[in-house]
């Protein structure tokens, strides 16, 4: 009875890990070693740059006040009176012009009213009239049209020369005007100055302006 009651146990046999079990066992996971100091100081000085290189474009761009472009588009002549001796010449005409002004800012520019000169040859200013003030929107082309001159040779102090260009039938005539206004871009303020000179020739004979043209 004793040998039956005797449990008999089997030696357990201990098994080594197989190098394969080794190799495909389970991966230990590494924390990733962070980025040292030095490159987010250069991504963040490259990102400064970045960025005010954009404003500096930007503020070319936008900041960027030119003066206005005005030109003389159409000019009409009325009342043509001439003649006279070599020692009395004399003209008196009425000019009728329509001039274009161009604002290329990003912002409006605001003009007074401005002057408009008639100048014959280079002998002296010969008529003279006024440009009413008015707001030119940015990137706007405002036309002004009617401005009435009244020219004539009483206005000279010396009208040597005169009764020669009578008789060839053409006076050579020039066109100025100063328009003196604000230009606002973005909250500032600057003061700009439009310039116009047109030559023209005024036929006599045929009672028109030819050959305009705007510097």
């Amino acid at each position: 009875m004793a040998e039956e009651d005797r449990m008999t146990l089997a030696p357990t046999e201990i098994y080594g890990r197989s190098d394969e079990e080794q190799q495909n066992g389970p991966k230990i996971w590494r924390r990733k070693t962070e980025e040292p100091p030095g490159n987010c100081i250069v991504y963040s000085l490259t990102i400064i740059v970045i960025v005010f290189a954009v404003c500096l474009i930007l503020s070319l761009i936008f900041l960027r006040i030119s003066k206005p472009e005005i030109e003389t588009v159409s000019i009409s002549t009325s009342d043509l009176r001439f003649g006279g001796n070599s020692s009395n010449p004399y003209f008196n005409a009425t000019l009728v012009s329509d001039i274009s002004i161009r604002n290329s800012n990003f912002g409006a520019f605001e003009f007074e009213e401005s002057s408009l000169r008639i100048v014959y040859a280079d002998h002296g200013v010969v008529g003279e009239t006024t440009i009413g003030g008015r707001r030119v929107e940015a990137h706007k082309t405002v036309r002004v049209t009617g401005i009435v001159a009244e020219i004539g040779s009483f206005r000279l102090l010396n009208t040597r020369g005169l009764d020669s260009d009578l008789r060839s039938g053409f006076l050579e005539l020039t066109s100025v005007a100063e328009v003196r206004g604000r230009i606002k871009v973005m909250g500032r303020r600057k003061w700009k100055i439009g310039v116009m000179s047109c030559t023209m020739r005024l036929n006599l004979n045929g009672r028109f302006i030819q050959n305009l043209l705007c510097d």
